[in-house]
């Protein structure tokens, strides 16, 4: 029988146990040590994350009620762009012969053909000082017309205004609502006279609606009166009515965002935008549930996404820090064991990868900087290059414009006094003038179709009308030489008719010049089906085009001085680029001694 003592155990099995013990107290307390470490350091992570996520909310907020801005001032340059096409197409009538020769019918003929071509124009009518309506394209030439409703604009235009635009109000014979563009016309003889065309509200609540509004949004243009003249929700009972005077107040108070209710009482966050020289403003509204649940679908998103990141951040350090620990009890061992310490550690890899990620990372900062400055500086010169258009416009322009108006005043006072040998000089400086103007024009065209990366915004023009406003744009006692050769029936064409008159200008321009002095220069349109196109010929008597000088006739050579039998300039260049943007051509057909051939080919039906 055993005793107590043979059954008890072994005393140096206690010391063993002990320090298994203790080794793993030591590990766990490494264990603990390390994920502390890990979890201290992801702490601020965490909390910096949750600052961006509240920071990024308040971003979205904002760029929500910046693009609602945009919007506004998008569709409001828009809107803006159609009444100054209006306006141009009236210039246009302003300028031809007929107008300032005082001949009211031809003038009425002109304004009759451009409100058949023209579908955004309801009515031209031609007022004088009293109010007295001298013609109405909807009445025929002499009826009897009741008197303008415009009078009070009337004034403004011949106290020196360019150009009013009213708010809705009915017209005078057809009783229809809408707006009016006016501009002062200098009719010789005549006098000045006001031309005016109705621009029908159809054309501006089409013009609205192209931006594709989304389909709880609202968009309204609202007049000088605060009354709605176009809207993108239910036009057939807003148009005419007047807008909400909560509307009417920021727009007063030039309140760019704010909130506000629609007169179907839905609460919106809305922006305004003026009209460029109209007295209108855009008002763009987006519903505020709308804007809220995007916020909050927002908000989940962020926060679903911080949750997971966080999860998986807490995860990878506890991972880590096991990982580490693990690295760090086999480094420890070893140089308590006097070994070799691996060099197959983790710890080296990980400390190599983050010093080639903080490299990395300050590249990429480097490099934003870089491009940011570089941006910067790119928008700086692009600022700068509009602002020297506008100062060359303002500055040179102007100042020759009344140079030329003066020379004018002076040309006819001395032509009451017949002093015939002060008006020859005074003829003579008025033609150089002219040549200053039309080259500061084509540099300016230059300046602008250099920088157009889009084509041509081509509508309907009546063919006869630009015509006749390029040859008006030749210099005085020039015109007459130009012979027109219809030989086809076609009267509108699709194109662009200020690029048009503009490279239609130089050609006879360059025409007029290098051709002897009494001969004629024929403007000769014509057609054709295949590739459907309308033609305009420019034929001289010149001394033809220098063979050197026909491979690079139409690049851009502005220090380039023509000399005889030489064409070149801006000019060829200008009517190249015009071309290309209408997606046509122009080409020398006929080069000889006895003259050359220029040819426009617009390309008509659908747009490229």
């Amino acid at each position: 029988m055993k005793t107590l003592t043979e059954l008890s155990v072994p005393t140096d099995r206690a010391p063993v146990a002990h320090e298994a013990a203790a080794k793993t107290r030591r590990r766990a307390g490494l264990d603990l040590w390390v994920a502390g470490v890990c979890l201290l350091a992801f702490v601020p992570m965490l909390a910096f994350s949750a600052f961006i996520l509240y920071r990024d909310l308040a971003s979205q907020e904002q760029e929500a009620m910046a693009a609602l801005s945009r919007r506004a001032t998008v569709a409001a340059s828009a809107i803006g762009h159609e009444i100054d096409s209006v306006h141009a197409e009236l210039r246009t009538v302003s300028l031809t012969d007929s107008v300032r020769a005082g001949d009211v019918a031809a003038t009425y003929a002109l304004a009759a053909r451009l409100v058949e071509s023209d579908p955004r124009i309801g009515a031209i009518t031609l007022t004088d000082e009293s109010g007295v309506q001298r013609f109405h394209t909807h009445r025929p030439l002499g009826a009897l017309l009741p008197a303008s409703n415009f009078t009070a604009s009337n004034q403004l235009l011949f106290r020196g205004a360019p150009r009013t635009v009213s708010p809705l109000m009915a017209g005078s014979v057809t009783g229809r609502p809408g707006v009016q563009v006016a501009i002062p016309m200098d009719m010789g003889p005549a006098g000045t006279l006001v031309l005016r065309a109705s621009v029908q509200l159809a054309a501006i609540s089409k013009r609205l609606n192209e931006q594709a509004w989304p389909a709880d949004w609202t968009a309204s243009v609202i007049d000088q009166n605060g009354v709605v003249i176009a809207r993108s929700r239910d036009p057939e009972h807003m148009v005419g009515q007047a807008a909400r005077p909560e509307v009417l107040e920021n727009i007063r108070e030039s309140n760019g965002v704010f909130r506000a209710p629609t007169r179907e009482g839905i609460a919106t966050v809305a922006a305004a935008a003026p009209v460029p020289g109209t007295g209108w403003h855009i008002i763009v509204g987006r519903p505020v549930a709308a804007l809220d649940a995007q916020l909050r679908d927002s908000m989940t998103q962020l926060v679903t996404a911080w949750v997971f990141c966080a999860a998986l951040g807490v995860v990878g350090s506890v991972l880590f820090a096991q990982s580490a620990a693990r690295q760090l009890r086999g480094v420890a061992d070893a140089y308590a064991r006097d070994l070799p310490v691996p060099t197959d550690s983790g710890i080296k890899e990980i400390a190599e990868v983050a010093s080639a990620l903080a490299v990395a990372r300050r590249t990429a900062a480097e490099a934003f900087t870089e491009i940011t400055r570089a941006r910067a500086q790119a928008l700086a010169q692009l600022r700068e290059r509009s602002e020297m258009l506008d100062v060359l416009a303002h500055e040179v322009r102007q100042p020759l414009h009344n140079a030329s108006a003066a020379l004018q005043e002076a040309n006819a006072a001395l032509a009451v006094e017949s002093q015939s040998t002060v008006r020859e000089p005074l003829a003579r400086a008025k033609v150089v003038l002219g040549e200053v103007q039309a080259s500061i024009d084509n540099r300016l065209a230059v300046a602008s179709l250099l920088a157009r990366g889009h084509p041509a915004h081509r509508g309907d023009v009546d063919i006869d009308t630009l015509v006749d406003v390029a040859i008006a744009d030749m210099p005085p006692g020039q015109a007459s030489r130009v012979h027109v050769e219809r030989l086809t029936a076609t009267r509108t064409a699709a194109m662009d008719p200020n690029l048009m008159r503009l490279a239609l200008r130089n050609l006879l321009s360059n025409a007029l010049k290098f051709s002897p002095p009494d001969s004629a220069v024929t403007l000769r349109i014509s057609d054709q089906d295949e590739p459907p196109a309308v033609i305009f010929d420019i034929v001289d008597a010149g001394p033809g085009i220098d063979a050197d000088l026909l491979p690079r006739l139409f690049d851009q050579e502005p220090g380039s001085t023509p000399g005889a039998g030489r064409r070149h300039g801006l000019g060829l260049f200008i009517a190249r680029r015009v071309m290309e943007l209408h997606g046509g051509s122009v080409t020398v057909e006929r080069n000889s001694e006895r003259g050359t051939t220029m040819r426009l080919v617009s390309p008509q039906g659908a747009e490229e």
